[in-house]
């Protein structure tokens, strides 16, 4: 990432491998664990060396720019939980609901379901879309709304909704209520614990009720699945299940947190999208 004035709190992906990765935190370079980064390091070791504790070195909120999105990173918080290997897909559902509004000359109605600390509905709200936020943490749901508001979001059209996602989803359903792009991004196994939701067993009825939310010009569904060993075929089977009787098309592929040109990318997990083609 060039430097610029911004520079100060910006988010970029230093160097990965021997099991961890390198990154810059505005000022701070901080190293984490990654079980995926087997390779070599590319930089010298004094450079990992630079990398400090976060837990100790952060006194206050770290304001964190990660690409379009301003985040804060709280000395409890963690890097992980603002997700930066999702840019790339932010950075699509903005230009999807863009694209929406200048074809139906209205807001794109979207759905995010697990929206943990809300960069799908940032993204989203940027681009002037209607959103329902929907999360089973309180915590998260005062994070995101917290994010919004250093983003000037405060007053888009975000509806902040603490509920089960899958409750929630089956609700909307009997309501009739419909979405022209829906989100679904279940949360890494600490949270599901929390949530109780189970991947293989909740993943397949969740995709099912979803289908029944769109609306009748429906951009998509985005899915992300960021916990344990899924593959990318077995998410396009699944959206090719429940939406190919829309039409459409379903491609999927890695997550993968990326840095400048030379600096190997690291998985994240996986993501699989169904969208409706003109």
């Amino acid at each position: 990432m060039a430097e610029n004035e911004t520079d100060h709190e910006s988010y970029a992906l230093l160097d990965s491998g021997g099991g961890r990765v390198l990154e810059k935190l505005g000022a701070l370079v901080s190293s984490r664990a990654s079980h995926a980064a087997w390779w070599r390091r590319r930089l010298p070791g004094a450079e990992w060396r630079r990398a400090v504790e976060l837990k100790r070195e952060l006194k206050e909120p770290l304001k964190l720019r990660i690409g379009t999105l301003r985040f804060l990173l709280s000395p409890q918080g963690s890097l992980r939980a603002l997700a930066p290997e999702l840019e790339d897909l932010w950075e699509q559902v903005c230009a999807q609901c863009v694209a929406f509004a200048e074809q139906q000359r209205r807001p794109a109605r979207v759905l995010n379901l697990f929206g943990g600390a809300g960069g799908f509905t940032l993204s989203a709200a940027q681009a002037g879309a209607a959103v329902a936020h929907v999360d089973a943490s309180a915590d998260s749901i005062k994070r995101a709304r917290e994010h919004a508001a250093i983003n000037t979001l405060t007053n888009r059209d975000i509806r902040w909704v603490v509920d089960d996602p899958v409750k929630f989803a089956q609700r909307e359903r009997t309501q009739s209520t419909r979405y022209d792009l829906i989100i679904i991004d279940p949360h890494t196994p600490k949270d599901a614990k929390r949530g109780g939701f189970e991947l293989e067993r909740d993943l397949g009825p969740l995709l099912g009720t979803v289908s029944g939310l769109l609306s009748d010009k429906p951009v998509g569904v985005l899915l992300c699945c960021r916990q344990g060993p899924v593959s990318p075929t077995t998410l396009q089977h699944l959206m090719r299940q429940e939406f190919s009787v829309f039409g459409g098309s379903v491609e999927s592929g890695e997550i993968l947190l990326t840095g400048a040109e030379g600096v190997p990318s690291v998985p994240f997990g996986v993501f699989a999208t169904w969208q409706k083609t003109a």
